[in-house]
């Protein structure tokens, strides 16, 4: 797969872009601030670092249209949203700027008065195929080839936002392939053994077993029984004591109700970068926890090699980590189910998504779309997830929590497998009650039509 192999109209659409950012001196860039968010932040600032631009970067949770009518105040030459935008791009068109989109969230239509890239518009699946992370990569070499050592970023974003857990696709998998090529890149196996001492399986919610994960006391009884203790290492483990090990935990979790799907999604590849001494998905956990845990800055300082901020972003992981497990604690107790979708009540915002998200994986019913409501500055912040056999029924969340949330003076949208809304406080029934019955109807062959009452 070479470069010819990607869309014209993609490469036209870059091309105008890197224009953009060797023409412009002075930008403003405005970022979501996941995983994904904070790589493509770390990608585009350190493009315009080489270039020699003078630029500001703000992450956000989500892009509100109060935000960009301040923007619009603010006289900056050129405005870059990455992971985020295409949602808005009515709004955006007005900013008196130039304005470049990287996003992948599926938009609603495309634009002539901003550069709007989003690999939607040339068939290229944006959940599946390519992350925000890696269309700025696409244009950090188109401005300049030397910026191929940014790769181990966009997949961070890749893995930040699962599109690894299957075989990479689209502007992913070329990506990999040039890795690869250019020995930046080795593609090696998923275990459920920790390389590390055993004790990191309580610390550990990716996957989530219960009576392990967040548990030291079942972590050590589980170790006992194969006569090992929580000190030793994975990597000290023989060929078969690893086998061994990686059969008692596919045992748990099939106890625990897991789909063979998700099993072998656990199993699959992952993407290691000698460069950073680590995986994606490492590289995710990081920049991800630094988001959660509001430093930000932290993550977008770790993309741009500073030292300081990787031991800092350690520190928060391993805080994250016992704070989603400290959500997870109780879940499945509070989850109520409706007849097309379940949902459940999460007082920390800043965790919705990655709650969520475990619940659908591990905990909930699969069958079932989950949606978690978290109540932050007069609001509702909604979080939605589903599986991949969800998605086989017809569903599309970003359509159903869209509808949803414009049904009671609120927005929403992102992806078929996982999407958001923001709806004013106290209209969380009425709003549940619409999607429970979009997705209904979408279940029945309706699609994505948008559907009224």
């Amino acid at each position: 797969m070479t470069v010819d192999d990607l869309p014209e109209g993609l490469l036209n659409r870059i091309s105008r872009a890197a224009d953009i950012v060797k023409g412009c001196s002075q930008f403003r860039v405005i970022s979501h601030y996941d995983a994904d968010g904070i790589s493509s932040a770390g990608i585009v600032s350190s493009v315009l670092l080489r270039e020699g631009k003078s630029f500001q970067v703000t992450m956000a949770k989500s892009l509100e249209r109060e935000m960009v009518s301040r923007l619009g105040g603010e006289g900056h030459e050129c405005i870059v949203f990455s992971d985020m935008g295409s949602g808005l791009l009515t709004e955006l068109e007005r900013l008196d700027a130039k304005v470049v989109v990287l996003d992948h969230h599926r938009p609603s239509k495309d634009s002539n008065g901003v550069v709007h890239i989003n690999p939607h518009l040339w068939d290229i699946d944006g959940m599946t195929g390519a992350s925000a992370s890696a269309v700025c990569m696409l244009l950090a070499v188109t401005v300049n080839p030397e910026n191929w050592h940014l790769l181990p970023l966009a997949f961070a974003g890749v893995a930040g936002d699962r599109q690894d857990i299957k075989d990479l696709s689209g502007l992913n998998a070329w990506l990999m392939e040039e890795g690869v090529s250019r020995n930046m890149a080795e593609v090696r196996g998923r275990s459920l053994v920790p390389s590390g001492p055993l004790s990191v399986m309580t610390k550990r919610f990716d996957p989530y077993i219960k009576g392990v994960s967040g548990c030291p006391e079942g972590t050590a009884s589980l170790l006992e029984g194969m006569g090992l203790v929580p000190k030793e290492r994975g990597d000290d483990l023989d060929d078969a004591g690893r086998r061994k090990l990686q059969s008692l935990l596919v045992l748990r979790l099939l106890e625990q109700g897991i789909e063979p799907e998700t099993l072998d999604e656990l199993s699959g590849k992952r993407y290691f970068f000698p460069a950073w001494d680590m995986d994606s998905g490492e590289m995710a956990s990081l920049l991800d926890a630094c988001g959660r845990m509001g430093e930000e800055g932290t993550g977008l300082s770790l993309t741009l090699g500073d030292k300081t901020a990787l031991k800092r972003a350690r520190e928060l992981r391993n805080d994250y980590i016992d704070d989603v497990l400290e959500a997870l604690d109780g879940v499945e107790d509070g989850i109520q189910v409706m007849e097309n979708i379940q949902h459940f009540r999460n007082e920390k915002t800043n965790l919705s998504g990655v709650v969520c998200g475990i619940t659908m994986q591990y905990l909930a019913d699969r069958t079932r779309p989950t949606l978690v409501l978290a109540e932050k500055g007069g609001k509702i912040r909604v979080s939605s997830r589903a599986t991949f056999g969800i998605l086989e029924m017809g569903v599309d969340l970003s359509e159903a929590l869209k509808v949803g949330a414009e049904k009671v003076g609120g927005h929403g949208g992102g992806h078929a497998i996982a999407s958001g809304a923001t709806l004013p406080l106290g209209r969380e029934r009425e709003f549940l009650e619409t999607v429970d019955y979009v997705v209904g109807e979408q279940k029945k062959g309706k699609g994505r039509q948008i559907i009224s009452r």
